[in-house]
């Protein structure tokens, strides 16, 4: 049986490679697909034989080479399973083509949302800035009041609370958790 190296590190560094290139399948196809590959070679099965096997219902994989060869016939002497032979290989090779760009499409998407959530972060930013020098103008000219600290709001609500007639133990819990001292 041909493996990829003779000793055990050869062996289990190629688990990690089946894994990533199995994962999508499940379980009872992949033992399919390596008992039909058992039945039917010596070798020990690449990720490639494994996933044509579970991809075309445990028919061999398509080569390049028979579809070429037969699509150097001519079209008169191509037999029934020639012309499925060539649309199945046809087939094939589309799908893979659209897997690839479905692949290029997902990582171009990636990038472009990555770079759209730092536009965003910085147009927030700058909508806050925009919004601190339209706050001090407006108070220069009179039109707001300055923004209390939060010092000053945690005072106005202690304030507000005692007027109230809230329990001191509320009062001293609130400012615990705003993480002022009594």
């Amino acid at each position: 049986m041909k493996t990829y190296g003779k000793e055990p590190e050869s062996l289990e560094s190629i688990l990690p490679l089946f894994q990533s290139a199995l994962a999508d399948y499940p379980i009872d196809r992949i033992m399919l697909a390596l008992d039909i590959h058992a039945s039917r070679s010596q070798e020990f099965p690449t990720r490639f034989d494994i996933v044509s096997l579970i991809k075309r219902n445990g028919k061999p994989p398509l080569s390049q080479v028979m579809y070429i060869a037969i699509s150097r016939k001519d079209g008169e002497d191509r037999t029934a399973s020639d012309w499925q032979y060539m649309r199945d290989y046809e087939d094939e090779q589309q799908e893979e083509s659209s897997e690839f760009s479905d692949a290029r499409a997902s990582e171009a998407n990636t990038t472009e949302n990555s770079r759209l959530r730092k536009e965003v972060w910085s147009l927030r930013e700058e909508v806050k800035r925009l919004g601190d020098l339209l706050h001090e103008e407006r108070k220069r000219n009179g039109l707001e009041r300055p923004k209390p600290s939060l010092q000053e709001k945690i005072s106005a609500t202690v304030e507000a609370m005692r007027k109230a007639g809230a329990p001191e133990v509320d009062i001293e819990a609130f400012m615990k958790s705003e993480g002022v001292a009594a």
